[in-house]
């Protein structure tokens, strides 16, 4: 069993982070928003439904959990209340002959693209010769530049600064002036009764979203893909055309790297003050065609899903006729017709408060398809969001979301699971969603973390910040009721938070981010009936506030190039239990092995094997993971990550530096005892004699006055004695622990010399271990010391036996300068 999960029945729970792997196609010919990581769906589809068993989705956005559900040998049942949503979902999953396809788009092709190219048309700067250009530049209504990547007679490339000449000008006064005859939407952004969207911002309609230029363009191309005889290809063509809309708009804001392109990246109708007008015909080519377009999208979907038949009805997958039912509509609706414990898992992302208004932001689309025929009072009566236009305050929406609970539960079946994933950072919608779900009868067991894609170094190191990633909450339908959650008074809830967090930083034995913290603090309140917070306003982010300087510090720290704050304890003596090893080093730890088994690794198999060992309140973020990458391996090409060679050659020197300080040390008249690990390590390099290191030793025993545990102890890896008195002991750390050799050491009374011999490189680790608390405490108070590899080997060639170790002591050899490297010095550097 995976080590990061547990079993309950049949089910393996997952309790660690999944690394996610990118979109490919047919994730993303179209946009839509919230779209969850497809590979982590499916881990979950895999791990609560039984095979063959029906998925159902009642918020299914563009369709992941329909397509994984297929993929993975379920069926599904999906819902959305868009119809562009569930249109997008159908044509993913439904079969179309590719050729067929690419023929249709040859006949709009033929028709308009000559026409719609003469719209964009300039000369180049350099050889006079007209061309095309690619965009426009615009600062409100007026245009200020044309850009194209190459002319196509002589290469001359224009990116940046290329001012309208008279004959741009006088192009677009003849687009301005002549009135567009084809049609096009004009739906103004306001419900029935007056009020303007949500999303609303200066524009008053669809039609003003565009310029004249690529509204005239818009209306052929729609004109001409209408005319498409075959209605499965039209269909395919109008969703085409829907996925590049928006890239066509005033919303396109110019990005200083990306002087050709640009992205819809806001969630309103927003105004650009410069914004890119873009080639309709080029967008049009490249979303038929281009290296994420809709071609290559359906050659991958139409492998995975050709053998699938999708319903007319949720009757025919329930009777196992069809594979997947898509219905666009209100899922409270539909969830009214399926019948009671029909389905075998549920995994959805329903709507969060404000967050995303869905409806608002699909209007665009849903006009140009004409599928808004009474879509915009569809919204108001069924759309589950908190959007005072609708005239649906939190209260509405927390109703509508408590409905849709109870409906779920109903139409599962009796202990199995639900799956909400949740991507807000506010505790009251997050607590809402969680007491929607717990007072529709559901035992809520957990909430787990997983990061995004790309987290933030500087989200992790804010002392007070939000929660961050995405989260999967995990319910189950018991078998008999649960009993409702009780309130719990201030005070206990106090008490939870303080020592789920010593708790938490006890076991991960290092400062700790504020996020993982409250990740981790969540479930935990959730267990005693709190969610996040009180009634009366009392939330975590108080509580620790209040404990800063009492039980919790703050610490300066550097993570991916940000600087910020960690949580870590004001005095350890607090903590009854405190794990030796810091989780940074458990997970450097992991990554050198799993470099060292397998010779190429990819980030993400790394991030895979890290989270599997370290699930839970052990989960090492992506950035922490990445920096533990760099110490022990170079990035080749193909994603991959090799094993430095100098690691591989200090690993090969760790018996050499043993050998060498036993012999030195047997001159000087001590016992020698060598660690347990290593006695069966064979000598090399300066001293290679064919030895084992257990031929070094001079004791077949090791017993001694000052040192306690002995079954610690002879694992130190090298020990001076003289009588029954340990005189010196040394830790050789080519690439392990460097904590584990303080823990070990720490048995040793604390005035014996205590020696840390390290290669030159992991200088920068020590300076990063001494910004430890925990570690600067046992380093500079129980007499340790530092040798450098290089600084031992040099003085043993030129002294052979007769080496002096104390003159060695902080001192490098070669090109670096002689220094002493004390946590003092080191602070100094770092702060």
């Amino acid at each position: 069993m995976d080590a990061s999960a547990t079993g309950t029945g049949h089910v393996v729970h997952i309790n660690r982070q999944i690394p996610p792997l990118a979109h490919t196609s047919i994730y993303l010919w179209h946009k839509y928003w919230s779209r969850k990581t497809w590979n982590v769906v499916g881990k979950y589809i895999k791990a609560y439904c039984p095979e063959g068993g029906i998925v159902f989705d009642p918020f299914a956005g563009s369709g992941i959990t329909a397509m994984e559900a297929l993929k993975n040998g379920r069926k599904a049942i999906v819902c959305d209340l868009v119809p562009i949503a569930t249109e997008i979902t159908r044509l993913t999953i439904k079969p179309v002959n590719e050729v067929h396809l690419y023929e249709a788009y040859k006949r709009v092709e033929e028709k308009v693209r000559d026409k719609i190219k003469d719209l964009y048309l300039t000369k180049c700067r350099k050889c006079r010769k007209e061309i095309v250009f690619d965009c426009a530049i615009w600062k409100g209504d007026q245009c200020l530049e044309i850009r194209y990547q190459s002319c196509p007679h002589c290469g001359d490339r224009q990116e940046k600064d290329c001012k309208l000449a008279g004959y741009d000008k006088d192009l677009l006064q003849k687009i301005e002036k002549k009135s567009i005859k084809e049609w096009y939407p004009t739906n103004p952004f306001y419900y029935p009764d007056g009020r303007p969207f949500k999303e609303k911002q200066q524009y008053e309609s669809v039609d003003e979203l565009f310029t004249k230029r690529n509204l005239q363009a818009l209306a052929w191309l729609i004109e001409a893909i209408e005319e498409e005889p075959k209605r499965d290809l039209r269909d395919f063509l109008k969703i085409g055309f829907s996925s590049m809309t928006h890239l066509c708009t005033k919303m396109m804001p110019v990005r200083p790297t990306r002087p050709f392109s640009s992205v819809w990246n806001e969630h309103s109708y927003w105004s650009a003050d410069v914004f890119m007008e873009l080639n309709v015909w080029d967008r049009f080519e490249n979303t038929i065609s281009g290296r994420q377009g809709l071609l290559k999208a359906k050659a991958e979907s139409n492998k995975i899903f050709k053998d699938f038949k999708i319903a007319s009805s949720f009757k025919q997958v329930l009777s196992g006729k069809a594979n997947v039912y898509i219905y666009n509509g209100s899922c409270l609706d539909l969830m009214q017709k399926i019948p009671e414990g029909a389905v075998d898992y549920i995994f959805t992302d329903p709507p969060y408060d404000a967050s995303i208004q869905f409806g608002e932001l699909s209007y665009m689309w849903v006009s140009w398809l004409k599928m808004n025929t009474d879509y915009i009072e569809k919204l108001v009566a069924n759309e589950i969001v908190r959007n005072e236009r609708q005239h649906k305050d939190f209260n509405s929406y927390y109703a509508l979301l408590s409905n849709s609970f109870q409906k779920m539960f109903n139409v599962l079946k009796p202990e199995h699971y639900l799956t909400l994933t949740f991507h807000n950072p506010t505790f009251k919608v997050r607590n809402a969603t969680i007491r929607a779900g717990v007072f529709a009868g559901f035992e809520f067991q957990k909430v787990h973390h997983q990061e995004l894609a790309r987290p933030s170094a500087k989200s992790l190191l804010q002392p007070f910040g939000a929660a961050q990633g995405d989260f999967y909450l995990r319910f189950n339908k018991p078998k008999s009721a649960v009993s409702k959650p009780e309130e719990i008074d201030e005070v206990r809830f106090e008490n939870i938070v303080v020592e789920t967090t010593i708790a938490l930083l006890a076991e991960r034995a290092e400062p700790t981010p504020y996020t993982i913290i409250i990740n981790y603090i969540d479930p935990v309140l959730a267990k005693h009936g709190y969610f996040g917070s009180l009634r009366t306003g009392l939330d975590i982010n108080t509580v620790l506030k209040k404990h800063v300087d009492k039980e919790f510090v703050l610490l300066h720290a550097k993570l991916g190039g940000a600087e910020g704050k960690l949580w870590w304890f004001k005095d350890t003596s607090i903590v009854p239990r405190l794990n030796e090893i810091p989780l940074t080093e458990r997970v450097e730890q992991t990554i050198y092995r799993k470099l060292y088994q397998r010779g190429r690794v990819t980030f993400t198999e790394i991030w895979d094997a890290v989270s599997t060992e370290f699930p839970n309140s052990l989960t090492s973020d992506s950035t922490s993971i990445k920096d533990a990458l760099n110490i022990y391996a170079r990035k080749v090409s193909g994603g991959y990550w090799l094993l430095k060679p100098e690691i591989q050659q200090r690993v090969n020197q760790h018996s050499e530096i043993i050998a060498i300080l036993a012999i030195i040390g047997n001159e000087k008249g001590h016992d020698i005892w060598i660690g347990k690990r290593e006695q069966r390590e064979r000598d090399s390099g300066l001293v290679s004699k064919g030895k084992t290191l257990k031929e070094y030793m001079t004791l077949k025993q090791l017993k001694v006055d000052n040192a306690s545990n002995q079954s610690v102890i002879e694992n130190i890896d090298l020990i001076w004695i003289k009588g029954k008195e340990i005189k010196a002991i040394f830790e050789v750390e080519s690439t392990t622990t460097m904590t584990s050799a303080l823990m070990r050491g720490s048995n040793v009374y604390q005035r014996v010399d205590k020696f840390m011999v390290l290669p030159e490189e992991r200088e920068g680790q020590l300076r990063n271990k001494l910004t430890s608390p925990l570690f600067k405490d046992h380093f500079e108070n129980e007499n340790w010391q530092l040798i450098y590899f290089d600084t031992l080997r040099d003085a043993y060639v030129k002294q052979k036996a007769k080496t002096d170790i104390y003159s060695l002591i902080n001192k490098k050899t070669g090109t670096s300068k002689n220094r002493a490297v004390s946590s003092t010095h080191i602070q100094r550097q770092l702060f």
